[in-house]
């Protein structure tokens, strides 16, 4: 009676010495004490998996009796994965293969809710082979077993297993046979599956074409056969109600693929079914069934579900017009929608909300904006965020007074999704919401104690852009870079590189080059997408520095980042270190980062000579990314450098652009796109190593000696 009693109790009223007195009692000579006492360890849970009561349970699985033994079976499975050791293991196998119908089902069931982690070949096979049991309880439990074990089990060989068992006398295996395929996934899809599950369809028994309608809503888009899809339009008109709400359900899981005439018309009729269930369900797969359903009968017969007497086939009508979506927009439509806004149930007007939103603009009526605005005040939660929600999709539209002004009060809502709904709204219609009193407000939430309030308010400010510059809103960013939540720190640093370069405090810039060596990758991805919006005015020593740094960084979305934002620096980022930076990493986004800073900048002479053979290497394997880059700018960096190696790339840039270049006694006269430009060469030996380049090139180049005479040339 006493282990009875603790298997009635709540389990946090469970102490450790009330389940030492169990594992005692376990030991005891009485059957029905022992029995009792695994009940209430299995009754206890996971809260009593200690490894002390598991040893104890695994031995009393070796016990004379067939019932104890059967209580400590169920008993494991009810302590959850925790007692998925492997001497519960081993010892639940052998109890697999026990001579006791009750014990053999039991120690099925247990293994199966030990979970995934126990499938090893060790466990499935015992399972498979339960499967032929003499007794259909042990056949059922070991398919639950294997359904419960999930995709680890999907051999060959318990795929067949569970074939034959779909043919079996007893409907509860044929039943459970079907369950468990389902649980496999979608790896068991094959044509003798499908056929069986075919044939289960028209089966005698309610409970196993059920099961065979959920298994193939589980195989999906894979189960899609004109087989299968035929066989579920039988069902859509089966006796049983469940039957026909399991088939709506799977061919809304199935999905356009099931979107035959057919189909859609035997969908149209289950909408009016006298079952709710069947009702709400034919909605659904509408909506699954996706904008291949949008026709006038389709749309119509929804629009009428908007007024069941049911609330539950309101809700999903809602949900299906918003799946549908943009077809979905006629007046007929968009009004009984906004009747809907005014239900009484609080479920109905959260999926109207929703159906408005996924809409868009072309909902965006007068009347639904203000049926919007009031169910902002609603008293549910869930209403207040989906409208909210909705607002921010109907955009640029939405933007009025009336609305602007509930937004803000909805920043201040005492539920925080509400609350983060409402920035996004705000962000989502963009600058027309960028009045004084939106950014006030959103400067108030970045200080919110919800960190996905916090990241929406950051969002929002970006998404206002330039009119959400100000003093205020810039400082505020700059702290949120510091949050410590990284998504938050993501989210200012993308606001702050949304909101240009009247952002570009001196603040923010170290802020930001600081969040580029923070530990949270994403926050250095977002924080080197920021500085290259910025642009020019973030090109500062330390700014570059930091992102030459961020080019070797471990993760590819921050290297990519800071490629992209070198480039928007513009050419003072053209440091020997960006350079070979960047030709380290060699792929498109570091080129075309390259390519920028080289063609923006001003002056190459900085560049060292390890750098300049590194650019005439790239550059000869590329010579399309030489083209756009002045001769002029290459010359002057060969004759303020005397760098030899400028050499090979103004005779190869030659070769590229068709400029000419000639050399006449210590001047040289370059000949491009624009007037010739002459250069005034200090030493002789300057253009002698111009000559030899030249030489090393095909193409056309000539040199004239001042001293020779010219007349006998």
């Amino acid at each position: 009676m006493a282990c009875e009693a603790l298997a009635g109790i709540d389990k946090k009223a469970v102490t450790n010495d009330a389940i030492a007195v169990l594992v005692t009692a376990l030991r005891h000579t009485n059957n029905d004490v022992k029995a009792g006492a695994c009940k209430a360890l299995g009754s206890i849970g996971a809260k009593a998996a200690a490894n002390a009561v598991i040893a104890a349970l695994v031995i009393v699985l070796r016990d004379a009796n067939d019932d104890i033994r059967a209580s400590a079976c169920r008993a494991l499975g009810q302590l959850g994965q925790q007692a998925a050791r492997n001497d519960v293991v081993a010892a639940l196998v052998i109890a697999v293969r026990d001579t006791n119908n009750d014990v053999k089902a039991s120690a099925c069931i247990a293994l199966g809710q030990l979970g995934q982690q126990v499938a090893t070949n060790d466990v499935i096979a015992p399972l498979v082979i339960a499967l032929g049991d003499a007794h259909y309880n042990v056949r059922a439990s070991a398919c639950i077993a294997l359904g419960q074990i999930g995709g680890k089990a999907t051999t060959n060989e318990v795929i067949t297993a569970l074939v034959t068992a779909l043919g079996h006398a007893k409907s509860d295996v044929r039943e459970s046979a079907s369950e468990a395929l389902g649980y496999l996934g979608e790896t068991p899809a094959k044509n003798e599956v499908v056929a069986a599950l075919v044939t289960a369809l028209g089966d005698t028994n309610n409970d196993v074409r059920t099961s065979g309608c959920k298994t193939i809503g589980r195989l999906g888009e894979k189960a899609a056969t004109s087989e299968v899809i035929g066989a579920l339009v039988i069902a859509l008109g089966d006796a049983n109600n469940n039957v026909r709400a399991r088939a709506c359900t799977a061919v809304g899981k199935i999905g356009e693929k099931a979107a035959t005439n057919e189909v859609i018309t035997t969908l149209v009729i289950a909408v009016g079914d006298t079952n709710k269930d069947v009702r709400a369900s034919a909605c659904e797969a509408l909506g699954h069934v996706g904008r291949k359903a949008a026709t006038i009968d389709v749309i119509a017969v929804l629009v009428i579900a908007l007024g069941d007497a049911h609330y539950n086939v309101r809700a999903s009508a809602c949900i299906a017009l918003g799946q549908i979506g943009g077809k979905a927009a006629t007046n007929e439509v968009i009004q009984a929608l906004v009747t809907a806004l005014g239900h009484v149930k609080s479920d109905v007007i959260a999926n109207a909300c929703e159906a408005l939103g996924k809409i868009g603009e072309k909902a965006a009526t007068n009347d639904v904006i203000a049926a919007l605005v009031t169910a902002l005040g609603h008293v549910n939660d869930n209403v207040r965020a989906s409208a909210c929600k909705a607002l921010g999709q109907l955009g640029e539209k939405a933007a009025t007074n009336a609305v602007i002004a509930a937004l803000v009060i909805a920043l201040g809502d005492a539920y925080y999704v509400v609350r983060a709904q409402a920035c996004t709204a705000i962000g989502m219609i963009g600058e027309k919401a960028a009045t004084n009193d939106v950014i006030a407000a959103l400067v108030i939430a970045l200080g919110d104690a919800n960190d996905n309030v916090r990241a929406s308010a950051c969002k929002a400010l970006g998404q206002l852009g330039e009119k959400a510059a100000t003093n205020d809103v810039i400082a505020a960013l700059v702290i949120a870079l510091g949050d410590a939540n990284g998504n938050v720190r993501a989210s200012a640093c993308k606001a702050l590189g949304q909101l240009g370069e009247k952002a570009a405090t001196n603040d923010m810039i170290t802020a930001l080059v600081s969040a580029v060596g923070h530990a949270n990758s994403q926050v250095r991805a977002g924080a080197c997408e920021a500085l290259g919006q910025i642009g020019e005015k973030a090109a500062t020593n330390n700014v570059i520095a930091a992102l030459t740094i961020a080019l070797e960084d471990a993760n590819n979305s921050v290297r990519v980042r800071a490629c992209t934002a070198i480039g928007q620096l513009g050419g003072k980022a053209a440091t020997s270190s960006v350079i070979n930076g960047l030709l380290r990493i060699g792929d498109m986004a570091a080129c075309n980062s390259l390519k920028k800073i080289l063609i923006s900048a001003s002056s190459l002479s900085g560049l060292d000579s390890n750098t300049v053979s590194k650019l005439f290497k790239f550059w000869n394997r590329n010579p399309l990314q030489l083209n756009k880059i002045s001769l002029e700018k290459i010359m002057t960096a060969y004759s303020d450098t005397k760098i030899v190696e400028w050499c090979s790339i103004i005779a190869l840039h030659t070769l590229c652009t068709r400029c000419a270049v000639t050399i006449v006694d210590q001047t040289i006269t370059v000949y491009g796109n624009s007037e010739p430009v002459k250069f005034d060469m200090s030493c002789r030996i300057v253009c002698d190593n111009l000559v030899d380049a030249f030489t090393k090139q095909e193409g056309l180049a000539f040199y004239l000696d001042g001293n020779q005479d010219h007349g006998d040339s």
